[in-house]
């Protein structure tokens, strides 16, 4: 019976240590098998964090494209590149663009020819109309030769605007095929660094249905940001303009600061886990950081100076452990579990007495105290077994 006691009660103390707080001494009740561990309440600073994995990238990332198809005849950039905004990057096979604005001069050539026309045209209308209004006034001709000779000014007026628009839609179509040949050469639209370089020269590409991609360009390495996913239990904690700290394998003895500067309401789904993404601006002016580094990122939702602290042990801490274990929590009416008031135990007396307290915020270990015990209190944290009783 003796080393079935001392087994469970070793048992009982192994699962009772593995949750241990800080600053623990030893207190021995009298007459009791046991003692206690305990924990002094002291003033500390506590941060209340929400942990999370994010992806680094830069701030502002453009997808420097082409709006038509064709051959890549010079590329000028590679990776790492810096690069100035107006700065020629690639240039694309021009020749069938050259001949298609070569062709639309043409065209607008040949239309003015007919505009032209229809002016000398419209100007003889008007010398044959005037010089027919005179011989009706002295009734040398026939009332309809007026007539056919307004008909006929009337044709040129409408063959002179036809004249007129044509020259407008050809100067128009020219305009265009000189917009598609300044698509031949390619510029950097932003000052920043080349991250993707995604064509080689000699490479066709084929602007379809969308825009190739020549070239990702970053716009400020040393402005980067931090795409976080927050599962949506700890969302509602995040706030724009909160503290971060995040770290990365790269640097894993370095810590990097940054703050929150967008919560996206838009959620993403992965195996039914809902979580959303949080925005944390970090200066690199190092450039240690690189994009698509993997960031451990603690969000601090609340950060206390100066306040009680107590372990989590001493809240979780129950002297009467058998009967915690076998009857489980008090209830009311036998069918309502009873809301048990946080508190921590202490020792009067040479027993175990409940001091109800008033918890804050905590970080998983220890848990602020706003009311109930002072500073330098001693509260019950754990028990430790006593040596074998004399045989």
């Amino acid at each position: 019976m003796k080393k079935m006691f001392k087994f469970v009660a070793f048992a009982l103390v192994a699962s009772l240590v593995a949750g241990g707080g800080i600053w623990y001494t030893e207190t021995r009740a009298s007459g009791a098998d046991v003692s206690y561990r305990t924990a002094r309440v002291r003033r500390g600073s506590l941060r209340s964090t929400i942990q999370a994995t994010g992806t680094l990238s830069a701030e502002e990332t453009v997808d420097v494209g082409t709006q038509i198809s064709g051959t890549i005849r010079e590329i000028y950039v590679d990776y790492n590149d810096k690069v100035t905004e107006g700065q020629l990057i690639a240039v694309m096979d021009s020749r069938t663009q050259q001949a298609d604005v070569d062709m639309a001069r043409a065209n607008v050539l040949s239309a003015k020819a007919d505009l032209a026309k229809a002016n000398a045209k419209l100007l003889k209308a008007n010398r044959d109309l005037n010089r027919t209004r005179q011989l009706v006034k002295k009734d040398l001709i026939a009332r309809s030769e007026l007539d056919a000779d307004v008909a006929e000014q009337a044709t040129a007026k409408a063959d002179l605007m036809a004249a007129q628009a044509k020259v407008a839609q050809y100067e128009a179509t020219l305009r265009k095929q000189e917009i598609n040949l300044g698509y031949t050469k390619i510029y950097s639209p932003v000052d920043g660094v080349v991250v993707a370089k995604n064509v080689e020269k000699g490479q066709t590409v084929a602007a379809s249905y969308q825009t190739p991609s020549i070239a990702e360009i970053a716009r400020d390495l040393k402005q980067m940001q931090v795409e976080v996913n927050v599962d949506e239990a700890d969302i509602g904690s995040v706030k724009v303009g909160q503290k971060a700290e995040f770290t990365v394998d790269a640097f894993t003895d370095t810590t990097f600061r940054g703050q929150v500067t967008q919560v996206r309401i838009s959620p993403k789904s992965s195996n039914s886990v809902v979580s959303y993404t949080v925005i944390v601006k970090v200066n690199n002016d190092e450039e240690k950081l690189m994009p698509g580094m993997t960031a451990n990122v603690s969000l601090i939702v609340t950060e206390k100076n100066d306040i009680l602290l107590v372990p989590n042990a001493a809240l979780r801490f129950r002297p009467n452990v058998n009967t915690e274990i076998q009857m489980g929590p008090r209830r009311r009416g036998g069918n309502v579990a009873a809301v048990e008031t946080p508190g921590v135990y202490v020792m009067m007396n040479k027993k175990p007495v409940k001091i109800e307290v008033e918890k804050g915020i905590t970080d998983g270990t220890r848990t602020e105290i706003l009311s109930g015990v002072e500073e330098g209190t001693e509260v019950l944290v754990g028990f430790n077994l006593q040596s074998d009783k004399k045989k």
